[in-house]
């Protein structure tokens, strides 16, 4: 037998492999612990609480919707507040790189990259911020009650484990950077925190640890 039908064998046991696997094989609900967690550590300053849906293609391909709620209500050491409370959403897809060796055993763990755009719509009011005068000199106190609803969009790159703990209950964890895409206008008072990204910055970092139910 030679090398190349070796080979052409291997190609059609492996197209086979694929083709027995249905295209749609459910779907999980998830909810995000970590959140919960840091939101009790940071006593309130900052919350977010999240949760996503996420289905099963060809046990490879994981489009997934995660919405969420967040804020934040923090005074600082000039006692200026900052106050948002408001939901978000993120929409991406996620990929198993995590390959079959041959001849092991079928296993449901996944090792997952993926990408999200993530949008929210958010209030925010500041109060008791100290604003210089160049011209005349001297500062003012001022509150920032009535700022227009601002929109704020970025996009995420992700990467994570999931393993299942018992039938149909997967635990696992991801790490995401994140990078806005909005960005504040010119003389614009810009928000501290975005709800569903964090503080404000041109880039920041996320950690989830979840918990899911596969249907």
């Amino acid at each position: 037998m030679t090398a190349y039908t070796v080979h052409a064998q291997k190609k059609i046991i492996e197209q086979t492999d694929t083709a027995h696997v249905a295209l749609y094989n459910g779907f999980m609900i998830q909810a995000d612990i970590a959140s919960v967690s840091t939101s009790a550590l940071s006593k309130g300053e900052t919350y977010s609480y999240e949760a996503g849906i996420q289905v099963d293609l060809k046990q490879k391909y994981y489009p997934i919707l995660e919405l969420g709620l967040a804020g934040a209500n923090k005074t600082t050491a000039d006692n200026i507040g900052f106050v948002t409370n408001a939901p978000f959403g993120r929409i991406g897809i996620d990929f198993n790189i995590l390959k079959k060796k041959k001849d092991s055993k079928p296993t449901t763990n996944l090792f997952l990259v993926g990408l999200r755009l993530g949008m929210s719509n958010f209030k925010y009011k500041i109060t008791n911020a100290t604003i210089n005068n160049d011209y005349w000199g001297g500062t003012e106190i001022v509150d920032y009650s009535n700022i227009p609803a601002t929109t704020k969009v970025w996009w995420e790159i992700i990467a994570g484990v999931r393993v299942e703990v018992i039938k149909n209950i997967y635990m696992g964890w991801t790490v995401r950077t994140k990078n806005l895409l909005t960005q504040d206008t010119e003389g614009e008072v810009a928000p501290w925190y975005i709800p569903g990204y964090g503080i404000s910055a041109s880039g920041n970092w996320g950690f989830n640890y979840t918990i899911g139910y596969h249907f």
